[in-house]
């Protein structure tokens, strides 16, 4: 079996790429290129922030979705924390009103977080308290203060995520972007914080030190952020996934039919070159996946 961790996928798209002429995944893309790859399932994240360039969804268009295809798709919800309402007003039961609801409707985490807001936000804290008494894990991406980016915001080293994990030891993150993955190096410079820095990756990442310290805490490896910290130096690669082969989800974050991502196929080459053993990638390509997410597969 494989489980996609990442994707984004609509009943009925619309708005374009800004500058191109594509629009993201149709369900019948998405559907199409899970076939071809042979992916079983594939997580649809929603994103909900104006941040991003993608159209709103509602509850229901993912849960449509799911019905469409039933056993292919797992439904993720998503909440902006800026809530209607006065910040300082916002409370702990505000979020948990909302996602009480999303866990009885069947989704299964919370996803793509993408609110260019600071991580130490008070009302994201308020959410991630929900959260964690919800029990829904949160996929996220993360970007730094000057960019012109969607994404909660940090700085080199993550040090306000970290402090997140401390204050939410029971909730379950699942890591993604460019800011994130590229700390699996250390002497990062700020381009190669938000890019796809190369060449061997030396020790004293802060990534691996944050896996090692926080068990919560796993990494989503879609899109090229993710592909990039393992292509960039395989044999750190190799070693890198068999640490932390409970920890990490294959995803792929396919935005474009015209661009699919070549995550699954890396991963089935890694196991017929004996790079990862069968069990490694049986975590990192389904187990993992079912395990955080209580799919019960």
């Amino acid at each position: 079996m494989i489980i996609d961790v990442h994707a984004h996928v609509f009943a009925f798209p619309k708005r374009k790429h800004p500058g191109t002429q594509t629009t993201f995944l149709s369900m019948e893309q998405q559907i199409a290129i899970m076939d071809a790859q042979g992916i079983d399932k594939a997580a649809i994240l929603p994103l909900s922030s104006p941040e991003n360039p993608a159209e709103f969804q509602s509850w229901g268009e993912i849960l449509f979705i799911c019905e469409r295809y039933p056993g292919r798709f797992i439904p993720f919800c998503n909440l902006d924390p800026r809530l209607p309402l006065r910040p300082d007003l916002v409370t702990v039961d505000n979020f948990l009103e909302i996602l009480t609801q999303f866990k009885e409707l069947g989704f299964k985490g919370l996803g793509e977080l993408t609110a260019r807001i600071p991580w130490d936000d008070p009302a994201l804290d308020k959410m991630f308290t929900a959260c964690e008494q919800v029990e829904l894990p949160i996929t996220f991406h993360t970007t730094l203060p000057e960019t012109n980016s969607y994404g909660l915001i940090d700085d080199m080293g993550l040090p306000r995520f970290e402090k997140v994990l401390q204050r939410h030891p029971a909730l379950i993150f699942l890591g993604h972007s460019q800011a994130f993955w590229s700390e699996i190096g250390p002497n990062l410079t700020r381009e190669d914080k938000v890019g796809y820095p190369q060449g061997p990756v030396k020790p004293g990442g802060r990534l691996p030190d944050l896996f090692r310290r926080y068990p919560t805490l796993n990494g989503d490896l879609s899109a090229w952020s993710g592909m990039n910290a393992l292509t960039r130096d395989l044999d750190h690669a190799f070693a890198f996934l068999d640490e932390f082969q409970d920890r990490l989800c294959l995803g792929m974050d396919c935005c474009s039919a015209q661009h699919p991502l070549p995550h699954a196929a890396w991963f089935k080459e890694q196991l017929a070159k004996k790079n990862i053993t069968p069990a490694v990638y049986e975590k990192i390509t389904w187990q993992n996946t079912n395990r955080l997410l209580k799919l019960g597969l």
